[in-house]
């Protein structure tokens, strides 16, 4: 009754937010289903359609190289064949998976858990990736109103949305402690599948994945294991190294999915750095081969 609703319209009007109840058609039919599903919505952007198929990834803020060469060679081929990824817009593994989608022009969604006018959004830094989501046909949601602050306890809320709004849940490097597994844990209350990308057994970050994988979590190494569980058809991708040349053929064949040195490169190729170093640029713009960071090199497509 406190509620002045004129002055709350104008308000959500002035910063692009618009709302949806549980009553309304537009509603997620998903997040309809689950228990204690948000009876109202604030969003911005573009809601997924009825049909639209929703995948959730979600795993640590402290993504490693590892992370990082898993996640376009899963999620790329999913956003290739339609699906939407939905994550929280956090740091790490939220981000390149939000990232992967806007850089294809295909829609993604983040749910916050906090309000939407660009002073609330958290994390701050991560203002342009929110506005570049809504810019590529994606959308932003939360159960918060205009104003509301990041508080802790507002994110473990939001991670039962983050697996409502989807048909599987997806989890990639995370501890024992993180939230990302909260949001497994939400997945199959929901009754919905649950993947884990295995990693390194001495990683504190495969500590995660690998326990869920032990739980009966299904293993995932490429994306038709997530397409073949949801009978879903769809090709991913394999490429021929059919545009390299001799050279470029040569330092591709040297490398692996986890990265490796130039100094090795250099040993095994027996190339100066110099022309090491051109060849490697020009990999990386034919989309081959990733700089993982260290100096070190790795691929980015499974290669026939």
């Amino acid at each position: 009754n406190s509620i002045d609703l004129e002055a709350e319209a104008t308000m959500l009007e002035k910063h692009g937010i618009q709302i949806v109840s549980i009553a309304d058609e537009q509603y997620p039919i998903l997040l309809k289903q689950i228990p204690q599903a948000p009876p109202l919505l604030y969003y911005r952007g573009v809601l997924p359609e009825k049909d639209q198929l929703c995948l959730s990834v979600v795993g640590t803020r402290k993504i490693s190289g590892y992370g990082r060469i898993v996640l376009p060679t899963i999620l790329d081929p999913l956003i290739n064949n339609g699906m939407t990824i939905v994550s929280g817009l956090a740091y790490g593994i939220d981000a390149v998976s939000h990232q992967l989608a806007v850089s294809k022009h295909r829609p993604t969604i983040a749910v916050l858990g906090c309000g939407l006018d660009d002073s609330s959004l958290y994390p701050q830094n991560h203002v342009l990736l929110a506005n570049q989501i809504i810019e590529t046909g994606g959308c932003l949601i939360s159960e918060h109103p205009i104003g509301r602050p990041a508080l802790k306890q507002n994110f473990v809320a939001r991670n039962r949305i983050i697996s409502g709004l989807s048909i599987g849940t997806l989890v990639v490097e995370c501890g024992l402690k993180s939230g990302a597994l909260i949001t497994a844990r939400y997945a199959l209350d929901q009754n919905r599948s649950v993947y884990a990308v295995p990693g390194p057994i001495y990683n504190d970050t495969s500590k995660g994945p690998n326990n869920l994988i032990k739980l009966g979590a299904k293993l995932v190494t490429e994306a038709n294991d997530i397409l073949s569980d949801l009978n879903l058809a769809g090709t991913t991708e394999e490429f021929e190294i059919t545009n390299l040349n001799e050279q470029e053929c040569l330092v591709a064949d040297q490398l692996n999915f986890e990265g490796v040195p130039t100094d090795i490169l250099i040993r095994t190729t027996k190339l100066d750095p110099a022309t090491l170093g051109s060849i490697l640029t020009m990999l990386e713009m034919k989309g081959v081969v990733r700089n993982t960071g260290n100096g070190q090199y790795a691929l980015t497509k499974k290669i026939k």
